[in-house]
């Protein structure tokens, strides 16, 4: 059990944020919210830039949707849940819920290079995807496995597949400590929450609520945010 957390605290300091937000008072709480990219390797930034744009979906199937970023408002989130069993969502305007998944990629898609795909799909929450509650010092959005996220050129897009999809390159370890790989196409990113109101009623016969949607920190304004 020592070795265990020894591993994960050792493997936690090796892929820590590099953000600090040099003033914490422009952090608030609030139950809606967006996701912000901010770039954490200014060297990888494609043409036009990706810092500071929203995430949304591409529908790719019937209840299906690959993460990308846009610059437009972006898709409003909340995390649902209790303690234990949290997962972030977001209202369909329908019946079904929809949320954020995270999978393995289909074999042959960078699945060498270690990066899950990330959806907003319809059905129930995936646990183990939320924002980073205190202690951590910034909140940003986590995954069930150490990595980073990341935005990929995938230079032959075809229908379903974005030319500028979301992944999470998970991290790898070595002889007991974390390292973390970004393929070569990839600009790693940091997704952090702009508070935005969510609505409190749902559509009538829908089979979600906002019953159980928790209170998250969130930026004013991630832009304007100085690290």
């Amino acid at each position: 059990m020592i070795f265990i957390i020894l591993l994960a605290s050792l493997a936690t300091a090796v892929l820590a944020t590099p953000l600090v937000d040099s003033n914490p008072a422009s952090l608030s709480a609030t139950t809606g919210f967006i996701l912000v990219a901010n770039l954490t390797d200014t060297t990888r930034d494609f043409s036009p830039s990706i810092n500071h744009l929203k995430l949304t979906g591409v529908r790719i199937g019937a209840g299906l949707e690959t993460a990308v970023l846009t610059n437009n408002t972006g898709r409003t989130f909340y995390e649902n849940g209790t303690d234990g069993n949290i997962g972030v969502v977001s209202d369909s305007g329908g019946t079904y819920p929809i949320s954020m998944i995270m999978d393995a990629l289909a074999p042959g898609e960078a699945d060498a290079d270690y990066v899950d795909y990330v959806g907003i799909d319809v059905g129930t929450a995936q646990p183990g995807i939320g924002i980073a509650a205190p202690p951590a010092d910034v909140p940003a959005l986590y995954g069930p496995d150490m990595g980073t996220f990341v935005v990929c050129f995938e230079s032959q897009p075809v229908y379903g597949k974005p030319q500028y999809p979301v992944r999470f390159a998970k991290a790898q370890l070595v002889n007991g400590v974390a390292y973390q790989k970004i393929p070569a196409q990839c600009a790693p990113i940091t997704l952090l929450p702009q508070c935005a109101q969510l609505d409190d009623a749902v559509p009538s016969g829908a089979l979600y609520d906002h019953d159980y949607a928790r209170n998250v920190r969130c930026y004013g304004n991630v832009a304007s945010v100085t690290w």
